[in-house]
C-alpha cells in the first residue's frame, strides 16, 4: 500500500511558531519562522487556540492536530496560488515559573504554558511528532524561552528531511487504527458508513491527542483520501472535483490505477464540507453559517455537548466509547446489516487477539492480521464491494421488470446492495460526493469488482487482477 505522494513545489514545511499563554491577552504567537521570513500566522485568527486546546493545563504533554483554511492574497493569487488547506501540529506542555532561568516582564503566574507548532501542506504528523516532542521539551528544560536557537534548528531539520516529498506510509505512520477499532468494536464501521453519507460529527474528548488521531484514523480508511484534504479546511473550498477525469483505462497491477477507476478517494470534504480535528468555542461561529453543510470535527469542551443538538446529527465520545446518532434522519441508513456485523466482528477479533494494554503499539504479537495495513486492506476491500454493489443495484433497478438472464452476472444472486443496507445507499444517493462518484466512474465497475458483500464470498487485489485480465481477453 506504499507509493509516493507528489510534494508541493513549495516543500512540505511551511513554518514553524511558538504560541503561549498571555494572562490578559490569552493564546498569541509569539514567534514564527519560515523561508520568506514573514510571519504567516496573522493569516489565521484561530492558530493560536488550536494549538493550545481547552483543558491542555491539566496535562504534562498534549498535541493538537487541526486544519487551516490558506487564502492568498492578491500578489499571491497573481503568481497562481490557490485558496487551500495546510495542516497543524502543536505539542504544548507546561513549566513552574520558579524553574525558568530567565522570566519575561509578562510572566506573573505559577506555570508557563506554551506550545511549538509545525504548518505543514501535507498532514505528515507521524513523523513530525517525535521531533516535535524532544524539541519541545529541550524548549522547556532550557529555561529561557527567549533564546529561540533550538526552534530555528526543528525547522530547518524538517524543511530538509521532506525536501524530496514523502511517501504514502508517512501519512499513515502515528495514526490510532488499531486502537480506534478496539475501543468502538462495531461502531467503527457506522461511523465509517456515516462519514460517507456527510452529517455533521462531532468527536468529543479529554484527551486532545486521541481525540484528533482517531478522526484522521477514521479519515484514513477511505483509500487516498489522507493524500487530498486540500478541499478539508472550509466549506467554500471545491478544487479537487476540478482535477478529476473519467478513467478510461485500468491497469489490473497497479492499486492507483484500481482506485481512480472505482472513483476513489471518495471526496467527503468537498463544498459544503470541513474536517478540523479541534476545533476551539472561537470556530464555533463557522459550524453555523450558511456555507457549512456538514462537518467533522473535534472539540474538548463539554460546552458543545450541552448544546450537542445544535451542532451534532451524530456525536463521538472518545472517553466513554460511544456513538450517539442524534438526528433521526440517519437512524435508519446506519443500521448494520447481519453481514456487515459479521465482517467488522471479524476485523475487531483480529485485533483484540493481537492487543495488549502495556508496550508499544499495544501489540501482543506482530503480524499482518490485526495490523494498521491489515484493517485498511479490509475496509479497501469493503468499500469498492459496496461501490461495485451500487452500480450493479442501479444496472438492477434501470430495467421496468426483471432485468434478462443473459444481462445478469451468473455468479451473483440477486441484488447484492441489499447486504449494505438499501436505506444507506439511497442515503448516500442524496450527497455531493456521491455525485461526483456518479461523474466520473464507469457505469459497469461491477464487471471488474465483484458486487458481492465480503462475508458472502469477498474479493482480494488478486481476484480484481484476474477478472481485469478475462474482461480484456472477453
Amino acid at each position: 500500500m506504499i507509493s509516493e505522494v507528489d510534494p508541493p513545489a513549495e516543500g512540505l514545511i511551511v513554518g514553524l511558531c511558538v504560541v503561549g499563554f498571555h494572562h490578559t491577552r490569552g493564546p498569541e504567537v509569539e514567534y514564527w519562522i519560515d523561508e520568506n521570513g514573514k510571519d504567516q500566522s496573522t493569516r489565521w485568527a484561530n492558530l493560536p487556540f488550536q494549538s493550545l486546546p481547552d483543558g491542555s493545563h491539566s496535562h504534562e504533554e498534549d498535541y493538537s492536530y487541526f486544519t487551516l483554511f490558506y487564502e492568498p492574497d492578491e500578489a499571491e493569487t497573481e503568481t497562481g496560488k490557490r485558496p487551500t488547506t495546510y495542516f497543524g501540529i502543536s505539542c504544548n506542555r507546561q513549566i513552574r515559573t520558579t524553574e525558568l532561568l530567565y522570566k519575561s516582564a509578562d510572566v506573573t503566574r505559577s506555570t508557563v504554558q506554551k506550545s511549538v507548532v509545525v504548518v505543514a501542506r501535507k498532514p505528515i504528523f507521524g513523523p513530525i511528532r517525535e521531533k516535535l516532542a524532544v524539541v519541545t521539551r529541550a524548549y522547556f528544560l532550557q529555561g529561557n524561552f527567549e533564546d529561540r536557537t533550538i526552534i530555528n534548528n526543528l525547522y530547518e531539520n524538517l524543511v530538509q528531511l521532506f525536501q524530496h516529498g514523502i511517501g504514502e506510509v508517512d501519512l499513515y505512520n502515528g495514526m490510532t487504527l488499531r486502537e480506534l477499532v478496539y475501543r468502538f468494536k462495531w461502531k467503527t464501521l457506522v461511523l465509517f458508513k456515516a462519514l460517507i453519507l456527510e452529517p455533521r460529527i462531532l468527536f468529543f474528548g479529554s484527551n486532545t491527542e486521541l481525540l484528533c488521531s482517531s478522526q484522521f484514523s477514521l479519515v484514513s480508511l477511505i483509500p487516498g483520501l489522507i493524500e487530498h484534504l486540500e478541499d478539508s479546511a472550509s466549506p467554500i473550498l471545491d478544487s479537487y472535483e476540478y482535477t478529476l477525469k473519467k478513467s478510461s483505462s485500468l491497469r489490473s497491477s497497479d492499486r492507483a490505477s484500481l482506485l481512480a477507476f472505482m472513483g476513489l478517494p471518495l471526496q467527503v470534504f468537498g463544498k459544503g464540507g470541513m474536517f478540523n480535528p479541534y476545533t476551539p468555542l472561537q470556530q464555533l461561529e463557522a459550524l453555523t453559517g450558511e456555507e457549512t453543510k456538514f462537518y467533522l470535527i473535534g472539540s474538548t469542551n463539554s460546552l458543545l455537548l450541552s448544546q450537542k443538538h445544535k451542532f451534532a446529527d451524530i456525536i463521538v465520545n472518545v472517553d466513554l466509547n460511544t456513538v450517539e446518532i442524534l438526528n433521526p434522519e440517519f437512524e435508519a441508513s446506519l443500521l448494520l446489516t447481519s453481514y456487515d456485523r459479521k465482517w467488522i466482528d471479524s476485523i475487531f477479533h483480529a485485533v483484540s487477539e493481537t492487543w495488549s494494554d502495556e508496550g508499544t503499539g499495544r501489540w501482543e504479537s506482530v503480524g499482518f492480521a490485526g495490523s494498521e495495513d491489515y484493517i485498511r486492506w479490509q475496509f479497501e476491500d469493503y468499500l469498492m464491494a459496496l461501490l461495485a454493489s451500487v452500480k450493479y443495484d442501479g444496472f438492477l433497478t434501470k430495467y421496468c421488470g426483471p432485468p434478462p438472464p443473459e444481462a445478469l452476472l451468473p455468479e451473483i444472486d440477486g441484488n447484492p446492495a441489499v447486504d449494505f443496507n438499501l436505506d444507506w445507499i439511497e442515503k448516500w444517493k442524496t450527497t455531493n460526493n456521491f455525485r461526483i462518484f456518479q461523474q466520473f466512474t464507469d457505469e459497469e465497475l461491477f464487471d471488474v469488482v465483484e458486487p458481492r458483500h465480503l462475508s458472502s464470498g469477498g474479493i482480494s487485489l488478486e481476484d480484481v487482477q484476474r477478472k481485469v485480465a478475462q474482461c480484456v481477453l472477453a
